[in-house]
């Protein structure tokens, strides 16, 4: 299987992060949120910006007949000002999200703010929500909402991903990209001290994995879809040779990934470069 990122480190991959109020690092104190909008022309067309403290928060064009680029960028730039200006407001617990048409930012499961994304651009409201909420977080110092969020917000929801990231203490990298996905199941017990099909002894608290084709020694990153736990497996065994399933885990790795009570899980699994890849 073509491996997509050849680059790929052991520390890039392992990447620990939180999203919890203490990892923050505060503005300096004499240093206060001021967001600003500002409009010009390039090459005959009519551009608008919003900016924090000086910084590109997200970027407007003029596409056919859309709406006045100055009110829409002045628009954004009054409501994310009175929010960041809120001593209520954590910025960060506030969340990418999308209502209809319209980009969102959640707090605490409730709506603080929407607005009327980019036009000419192919991607879904909340992406422009998330780009926006990332670039304000690093402006503020805060770390970034990782890129799996996209995609756990699609299966549950903007909210529901959040405080799924927010619990677990280690998730993809930014790169992540599925080679396959699909359900995972994972074995143990009777299987401990026995012989997997290269020859191994199995050891059902290490991080290994059973797939049908995979070659032995194949280094996989696997991503729990609901929870956004991942981590780093390496095929050893045979199998899965119960229904649908794409992959099954050992026990250590299905604790790593929060499935053990669930049994199965939706995962999706990027194939690493062993070479690139330090031994456990």
């Amino acid at each position: 299987m073509k491996n997509k990122f050849a680059t790929t480190t052991l520390m890039a991959l392992c990447l620990s992060m939180t999203l919890s109020v203490s990892q923050a690092k505060a503005l300096p104190a004499n240093l206060d949120p001021e967001v600003e909008s500002s409009v010009w022309e390039e090459n005959d067309q009519e551009c608008a910006s919003v900016t924090l403290n000086g910084k590109e928060l997200i970027a407007f064009r003029a596409v056919g007949n859309s709406e006045s680029l100055e009110d829409q960028a002045e628009n954004l730039a009054d409501k994310l000002q009175e929010l960041l200006k809120d001593d209520k407001v954590d910025a960060s617990r506030l969340v990418p999200a999308q209502e209809g048409n319209l980009a969102a930012i959640h707090l605490d499961g409730n709506t603080v703010l929407t607005f009327t994304p980019p036009a000419g651009q192919d991607i879904q409201p909340i992406e422009h929500s998330f780009k926006l909420v990332n670039a304000m977080r690093n402006v503020l110092g805060i770390q970034a909402i990782p890129q799996s969020f996209l995609k756990m917000a699609e299966s549950q929801g903007a909210d529901q991903a959040y405080v799924a990231l927010s619990r677990s203490t280690v998730v993809a990298p930014v790169n992540f990209s599925a080679d396959f996905s699909g359900q995972a199941s994972w074995y143990g017990g009777k299987f401990h001290g026995r012989r997997t099909s290269n020859g191994d002894v199995f050891d059902q608290d290490g991080f290994t994995a059973a797939h049908r084709t995979l070659p032995f020694g194949t280094k996989l990153l696997v991503m729990n879809r609901r929870t956004g736990d991942s981590c780093v497996v390496e095929v050893n065994d045979r199998g899965p040779f119960c229904g649908e399933r794409v992959i099954d885990l050992s026990r250590g790795a299905a604790n790593k990934l929060n499935m053990l009570s669930s049994g199965v899980a939706t995962v999706d699994c990027m194939v690493l470069p062993v070479e690139k890849i330090a031994s456990k």
